[in-house]
């Protein structure tokens, strides 16, 4: 096995990708090898037959024509088939990824540094020079080594052993450079990369439109400069240690190939001098030698092939750690005339039992016996002081992380390994997304798998206006096909409480289309207190019948959900309506006067400022 070139054998899984255009590739290597070899014999005779005079020269001319001549010729159709399997190639490697990233049922191994990190490199190499074309230089190794085979059967008219010698000299050669190639794209991915993008976050600071601003206001584009160079070194000697141990040997190995091919070109060399090779023979062989050379490393062409066959493999592990095979599951095609269903709306209730959780690279749990128990239908919301773990509560809800100890079930299911149960809660989180789309494709997300795309337009629709999004809206000139980013075409951006108003009526339309629970992490963060309590007065109307979870920390504005429930370092602390809690006293009640004190004096100054003007 150790002769197997593995690159060639990763060029033969592009079968998956276009078995046609992958055949198609295979035969024109083929016709460049046997065109090589064609051009090198014929090339030998014809260089015999001038010498004696020979009237057959024509013939072999004629041969030596159609060799030279069609080598570039398959060449340059094998590119052209190339670029259209790229294509396809490329699109097979973004679903795989995406299908083993998107497997786990939470976002741990998002979360997780050297997952993510190792995602990342993925990604990033998908999408630049080299991921981009992978194919051209597996290929291009694929007709280098054809025409090295064309190459050796021509050295081996002149002699089998020493073609074998030129062939062994070459790979050895090809397999040191392999060898120290490997240890560099590793490095790529396993080893470093987690240090490697602090250094890619400082340098591409400058060049991002948000940050770019706030560097250029405060003149601190210097110490982002400086303070690249010196992560990416600190990220980078480990590496280059490492990449020099790997060079010695392939020098070495480098230096014993060159040795087997001098000893090759001496041998025959010898043997035509002393007689025993005709000029023909000669010829042939000479220029097969140098033809074997496909055989050996190829500069660019075999980096971009290994680099195509690591992270073609890292792929696969990746989906193999997530129980995928190497290939696209079939999808499943529904029947004739038919169409899913988004089930009717049925409010849920939500039971969190005992339940103690701690995050991966923490020691501490967040909760510790955590016990809460949410009727159907209820409105409730969720307060506390930062770091109780509110976020991480709405997380586990979503099934994003699974309980250490004890049960979290949603109408009776668990999120964390149903994807059914954690379909029925939609979310509005307080990092939402703005994704680049239409406004259309913002609001009506959740629609797209619902089975309701015929009723889209109208509930998207509901939805924003329920979401008090009607100068959304108006911000596009009522065009729902507006793409919500600048740097597109036509595009425009949204002030922030107008993307909370979007993120809104997301959460709303996925309401419509069947979830049973509703929840709020800080959903009005970006709008006044005015504004907050508007839209949130509004938004318990038009969810009334829905289970409601309500995370924010203005209590002013939870005032009127059905139950407070306040989180505590061991807990809930506190449960109970607004009354009921500013009755007994405790901590809600010494937050909510804490905050109204704070109003009442921005309120006051208003009015003063007000009476001088």
């Amino acid at each position: 096995m150790i002769w197997f070139d593995r690159e060639l054998h990763f060029a033969r899984m592009t079968w998956h990708a276009s078995p046609p255009l992958t055949a198609v590739c295979a035969a024109l290597v083929a016709v460049r090898g046997f065109s090589v070899w064609l051009a090198v014999y014929a090339s030998g005779h014809l260089v015999q037959s001038i010498a004696q005079r020979d009237h057959d020269a024509w013939h072999w001319l004629v041969l030596v024509a159609v060799g030279v001549c069609t080598e570039p010729l398959a060449s340059a159709w094998q590119d052209s088939a190339v670029a259209g399997l790229q294509a396809r190639f490329t699109r097979q490697q973004v679903l795989l990824l995406s299908e083993a990233a998107l497997a786990p049922h939470g976002i741990e191994h998002l979360e997780n540094p050297e997952s993510r990190a190792r995602f990342n490199e993925i990604e990033q190499y998908l999408r630049n020079y080299f991921g981009l074309n992978a194919m051209q230089g597996c290929w291009a190794v694929a007709g280098f080594s054809a025409i090295g085979i064309g190459g050796m059967v021509a050295v081996g008219h002149w002699s089998w052993w020493g073609a074998v010698v030129a062939f062994t000299g070459y790979r050895v050669m090809r397999i040191s450079w392999r060898a120290y190639l490997d240890v560099v794209l590793r490095d790529l991915v396993e080893n470093g990369s987690v240090d490697r993008r602090r250094a890619d976050y400082l340098r591409a600071l400058p060049l991002e439109r948000g940050a770019g601003k706030e560097l250029r206001l405060f003149g601190i584009t210097p110490w982002v400069v400086t303070g690249f160079a010196e992560v990416f070194r600190q990220a980078m000697v480990d590496v280059w240690d490492r990449r020099w141990t790997a060079l010695r040997p392939a020098l070495g190995w480098s230096l014993v190939g060159t040795a087997a091919l001098l000893a090759t070109f001496a041998w025959v060399g010898h043997s035509a001098w002393s007689g025993d090779t005709s000029v023909a023979t000669l010829v042939i062989a000479m220029q097969g030698i140098v033809q074997m050379a496909g055989l050996g490393p190829i500069g660019d062409y075999s980096v971009q092939a290994m680099r195509a066959r690591f992270y073609e493999n890292e792929i696969r592990e990746l989906r193999s750690a997530y129980g995928f095979g190497p290939t696209l599951a079939e999808p499943h095609a529904a029947g004739p005339g038919t169409r899913p269903m988004a089930p009717a709306m049925q409010a849920l209730p939500v039971d969190v039992t005992d339940v103690t959780f701690t995050y991966p690279a923490r020691d501490e749990p967040v909760f510790k016996g955590l016990d809460l128990h949410i009727p159907a239908g209820q409105s409730v919301a969720v307060v506390g002081v930062n770091g109780v773990g509110k976020s991480t509560l709405i997380k586990l809800l979503c099934g994003l992380y699974a309980a250490d100890v004890g049960s979290i079930r949603i109408g009776g299911g668990d999120p964390a390994v149903d994807d059914a149960v954690r379909r029925k809660v939609a979310t509005i989180f307080q990092d939402f997304v703005r994704y680049h789309l239409s406004l259309r494709e913002n609001v009506a997300l959740p629609l797209l798998t619902s089975g309701q795309p015929d009723e889209g337009d109208d509930i998207a629709r509901q939805a924003l206006h329920d979401a008090a999004g009607d100068d959304v809206l108006a911000r596009v000139d009522g065009d729902w096909d507006t793409v919500l980013e600048p740097g597109y075409a036509g595009g425009t951006d949204l002030s922030g409480g107008q993307w909370q108003r979007v993120a809104i009526a997301r959460a709303l339309a996925a309401v419509a289309t069947g979830a049973g629970i509703l929840v709020l992490d800080e959903p009005t963060a970006a709008l006044d207190v005015r504004a907050e309590a508007e839209i949130l007065s509004r938004f318990l109307e038009v969810t009334r019948g829905v289970t409601t979870i309500l995370v924010s920390h203005r209590l002013s504005s939870v005032r009127h959900a059905d139950r407070i429930v306040v989180l505590g370092p061991n807990g809930v602390v506190q449960d109970g309506s607004h009354d009921q809690l500013l009755t007994e006293g405790g901590v809600y009640a010494d937050m909510f006067r804490l905050q109204a004190s704070r109003f009442e004096k921005a309120a006051v100054g208003i009015v003063a400022e007000e009476d001088q003007q």
